[in-house]
């Protein structure tokens, strides 16, 4: 019986590949058959997270600051020199506490640099029909903080806002060529940015805090042939949060 979740024969290049929600993507595509092309900022945790992949040999490290456009170019040029894309996951992102009497624009646009610029960079590549193949599938990482107020996150939470309506924007702009574009958005999550800056558990997750292999759970379900009449969508990964 044919698996619409298979990744078989897919080339998948992952950003943020290294620590948290991008490697459990990377972990269970490698496991549903993709070949992956595995980018960051530290190319020594790339290749741990290579190694501990089904079939190291298939997949490839590239070390990449994210934040440099020609740093991305190079990227997609490396990642498709043995073959065209099949899907992108953009994980890459970092979520500082920002309150707005704080705030500076400095700081700002440093959040912005790395949660949302880089997508904007990878998908006008992605976008050119010689570097990917038909049926593309783009996803991205954004957040339930793009959805609901959340205080103290108003750098975090505008950054993850301008991504969830690039990737409704992009969905329409794109559907010529086949592209779809979709995007999850976890709320707590058990990653190494939570054990280090979010301790408390909110009430409002009536499932508690979520884990990484759930969050990628449903990137790999929206970048699968199972997700082919799905694009512009932003899915909540939140443990009930919305439903209140």
């Amino acid at each position: 019986m044919n698996n619409p979740m298979s990744l078989e024969g897919k080339r998948i290049l992952v950003a943020g590949a290294s620590s948290g929600i991008g490697r459990a993507c990377a972990e269970l595509a490698a496991s549903l058959g993709a070949t992956l092309i595995l980018a960051a900022r530290r190319k020594e945790l790339l290749e741990e997270v290579r190694l501990g992949l089904e079939h190291p040999e298939r997949h490839l490290c590239v070390g990449c600051d994210l934040t440099d456009d020609s740093a991305v170019e190079s990227l997609v040029a490396e990642a498709v020199c043995a073959g065209k894309l099949d899907g992108l996951i953009y994980s890459a992102g970092m979520g500082p506490s920002l309150p707005l009497m704080m705030y500076n624009k400095q700081e700002a646009m440093r959040v912005f640099d790395i949660n949302y610029f880089p997508f904007l960079a990878l998908m006008k590549l992605c976008s050119k029909k010689r570097n990917i193949n038909p049926g593309f599938s783009a996803v991205a990482v954004s957040s339930m903080a793009a959805m609901v107020g959340i205080g103290g996150q108003c750098a975090y939470a505008g950054s993850k806002g301008a991504l969830s309506a690039c990737v409704r924007t992009l969905a329409i702009e794109l559907v010529h060529k086949g592209v779809r574009v979709n995007a999850v958005c976890p709320s707590n999550i058990r990653t190494e940015m939570y054990d280090k800056g979010m301790e408390k558990i909110l009430s409002m997750q009536p499932l508690g805090i979520g884990t990484p292999e759930q969050v990628a759970n449903a990137v790999c379900f929206l970048v699968s042939d199972a997700a082919s009449f799905i694009t512009g969508i932003n899915l909540p990964v939140d443990g009930g949060w919305s439903a209140q």
